[in-house]
């Protein structure tokens, strides 16, 4: 062969270095449209777990993490997973207002395990719908307050009103706090309850097959199942599903239940500032133990002068006006 003629044929390596010449050609052609394809802003499910009583330290994380998803353009839908017997009121508005602006941008849907009663009732409400299992128990729509007591106001020149209180003007607080309850679940759900205001207002439990009846509920069904209805009204095709927990692994409290009032423990073995009554809460009281082991003592018991202001006792004011020691531990 003549070697001042160039050759036309095609050598080994000059074949592989067309196909990898052709490939990465077709890869820009390509490329952009196979991430679109898989890649969509929008193609996460949030699944977040709202676990345990409803305090402060529970609602901070829930507001946080519905926060940060509706900052997130690739989570389309979220999913509550709700497990909670209530708990306190100011915590209970403001995870009801976190799953409302949450509800405004995307789809929300609930998914009820065992329980979601009272303020969990309360926090989960703005949801689009409420999937219960047949066995799950909802509703519980009101205030548990131990009656109000009248008390002497403080003496001295800090000012007479700076404590003390009058059982007319606790009675007016927690009615207020009940009605707040009542009217923003006739607000979410009045054209799906299927009775009337006062029959909502008086705080029964429903099971899950029951609540779907009337109205306190909008399908059985499962998690899976609700997170499916979730990427559904999101138009999502193919979706991942992004798990949340919520609260800190350490700091929820026990909640107990003494003949008066509910307490929240936060220690094994408590001493006084580990015990918290709980002056009123959204909360549904069957669902929290009772426990027999509470020795129960007056003020004076601990030598407190009367004229001190009733928050400034260890363990907290109580409803009649005596506090709650766990000696020895508890027992349900």
């Amino acid at each position: 062969m003549s070697t001042n003629k160039l050759s036309t044929a095609i050598t080994p390596r000059r074949q592989v270095a067309a196909v990898v010449l052709a490939a990465a050609l077709l890869g820009v052609v390509v490329a952009p449209n196979v991430y679109a394809a898989t890649n969509e802003t929008t193609d996460t499910v949030a699944v977040v777990e709202v676990e345990g009583p409803v305090n402060s330290a529970l609602a901070d994380d829930v507001e946080s993490e519905l926060a940060a998803i509706r900052g997130n353009d690739s989570v389309g839908a979220v999913v509550l997973k709700i497990d909670t017997p209530g708990g306190a009121p100011v915590a209970s508005e403001r995870m009801y207002k976190a799953v409302q602006r949450t509800s405004q941008q995307m789809p929300v849907i609930a998914s009820v395990q065992s329980m979601s009663a009272s303020g969990g009732y309360y926090a989960m409400a703005p949801a689009d719908d409420i999937y219960v299992l047949p066995t799950s128990q909802v509703g519980s729509i009101g205030l548990n307050a131990p009656a109000p007591q009248t008390s002497s106001p403080v003496s001295g020149p800090s000012g007479p009103d700076k404590a003390g209180g009058n059982e007319i003007q606790g009675w007016a607080e927690q009615q207020t706090l009940a009605d707040t309850f009542v009217n923003a679940m006739m607000a979410e759900r009045g054209d799906e309850f299927q009775m009337p205001r006062e029959q909502v207002a008086q705080a029964d439990v429903y099971l899950g097959t029951e609540a779907v009846q009337n109205g306190f509920a909008d399908e059985i069904g499962s998690l899976n199942e609700a997170i499916h209805e979730a990427a559904t009204r999101a138009d999502l095709g193919d979706y991942r599903v992004d798990t949340r927990e919520t609260g800190f692994d350490t700091g929820l409290p026990i909640l107990l239940r003494t003949d008066s009032q509910v307490v929240a423990v936060y220690a094994n073995d408590p001493g006084y500032a580990d015990v918290e009554p709980m002056p009123s809460t959204y909360i549904h009281l069957e669902a929290v133990p009772h426990v027999d082991t509470v020795e129960r003592f007056t003020r004076s018991d601990l030598g407190v002068d009367e004229g001190t202001d009733r928050n400034t006792s260890a363990i907290g004011p109580a409803a009649d006006d005596t506090a709650a020691s766990l000696n020895g531990g508890v027992s349900a």
